[in-house]
């Protein structure tokens, strides 16, 4: 492990934990629970300031994003499609190009790509592919 948390593995990859997501059933009520915990948030939606269709953490180490499973369907339009209960950890590659690497390594050891590198309207490249128990694990890279 190097600094910041970031991992290098066999191939010589960095990777940074991201955020961790979690589809949520009842966007408010998971929200009142984590602030509960000590978590302040800050509202995302794909239509501008309001209402939050995502809480993301912002004082927290990782940033822990708590997703309406209509705002986790627009992002990740694969199947299956998310759903509460279903958490899913964002890991960083350090370029596209490894990002795209990376994914094709996963495909060619058997690993289940839910939803292939596609350039995003956030700016990322982004994926996600199932780990060997089934656990969605996004993979984002900028360019």
């Amino acid at each position: 492990m190097t600094k910041g948390g970031a991992l290098a593995g066999e191939t010589g990859v960095m990777v940074t934990v991201a955020q961790i997501n979690l589809v949520v059933a009842d966007l408010e009520r998971s929200r009142a629970f984590y602030e509960r915990l000590g978590l302040s948030f800050r509202g995302r939606s794909r239509h501008g300031e309001s209402p939050a269709e995502a809480w993301v953490s912002t004082n927290a180490g990782i940033p822990l994003v708590l997703h309406s499973t209509s705002f986790a369907s627009w992002w990740d339009r694969s199947e299956p499609q998310p759903s509460a209960g279903g958490p899913q950890v964002d890991l960083e590659i350090d370029s596209v190009e490894r990002l795209e690497d990376v994914a094709a390594g996963l495909e060619a050891l058997g690993a289940t790509m839910v939803k292939p590198p596609t350039d995003m309207p956030w700016g990322q490249r982004f994926a996600i592919v199932l780990d060997p128990d089934g656990h969605r694990v996004g993979l984002k890279a900028s360019p």
